[in-house]
């Protein structure tokens, strides 16, 4: 195995994850996965249950979440140790406590404050990194990769790779790879999972249509679903044919995973 998934979403990003974190987990064991991220939308909620299903599964838990910025940029933050665990939990409740009910909104300025303890990864498309060269404004995503390490540090922010075969994503990642080579980054490979398998698609097409209040054909009119069914549990040999290019991003995941040995204790020690 030369890929472990870093950036997984589970039913508990309510209204956007397909699958219980169980699913995810035994569908990893079926891969010879020997770690799995779990990193739902601004929440911990399925922490418990994963962790009790990956131990069950022998897969190591890496816990995370992907955490939503003000003004909506998104970062995947990765628990390194018992520090970067409770940071984890006090971004999270900071970001629900600044934001309307069921929201969450977390001001950058701040996370120099939390930073100890965590990975983090520029996030997918709408990461601020992502955002800023897809609107060709190279300078801004120049700098902000760099603000982001000044706060976690070279060794602790990396940039985030995806791709799900969209006309644009080989031009972009190549892009974003430049990036990270010119400010000394690593750069690591995710898939933004919010399936276990394809056939999930639909499932979550219409959990996006609950939280919109809408149905399937206004959404898709409206850009609100995903534009494919790549976003599911990808085995190592399937991103390896994507970023054949660029192994050494597959082989970092493997490299991060190592980092993250926080073990979720809970009840009484």
């Amino acid at each position: 195995m030369t890929y472990i998934e870093l950036h997984c979403h589970s039913n508990f990003s309510l209204l956007d994850g397909a699958d219980h974190p169980e699913t995810l987990v035994a569908h990893a064991a079926r891969l010879d996965m020997p770690a799995l991220a779990l990193t739902d939308h601004d929440a911990l909620y399925g922490a418990v249950r994963f962790a009790q299903a990956a131990r069950q599964a022998g897969i190591q838990p890496i816990f995370g979440a992907e955490l939503t910025l003000a003004g909506g940029h998104h970062l995947t933050l990765l628990v390194k140790n018992e520090q970067g665990w409770g940071n984890l939990c006090r971004l999270i409740s900071r970001a629900r406590q600044q934001a309307p009910k069921g929201e969450a909104m977390f001001p950058k300025e701040e996370l120099a404050r939390y930073a100890g303890g965590l990975i983090a990864l520029s996030g997918c498309k709408r990461g601020e990194v992502a955002t800023a060269l897809l609107a060709k404004e190279e300078g801004l995503a120049r700098n902000t990769a760099l603000y982001y390490r000044h706060i976690f540090g070279s060794e602790n922010f990396w940039i985030e790779l995806q791709h799900h075969l969209l006309p644009e994503d080989t031009a972009f990642v190549h892009q974003q790879v430049a990036l990270a080579k010119k400010l000394g980054l690593g750069y690591v490979v995710t898939n933004n999972v919010h399936y276990a398998s394809r056939t999930r698609q639909q499932l979550q097409d219409v959990l996006v249509c609950i939280r919109h209040l809408t149905n399937l054909t206004a959404a898709k009119h409206n850009g609100l679903l995903r534009p494919n069914s790549e976003f599911y549990l990808k085995s190592d040999r399937q991103l390896a044919y994507l970023f054949s290019e660029y192994p050494e991003a597959l082989a970092n995941t493997l490299l991060l995973a190592q980092s993250c040995q926080f073990d979720l204790k809970y009840g009484l020690q």
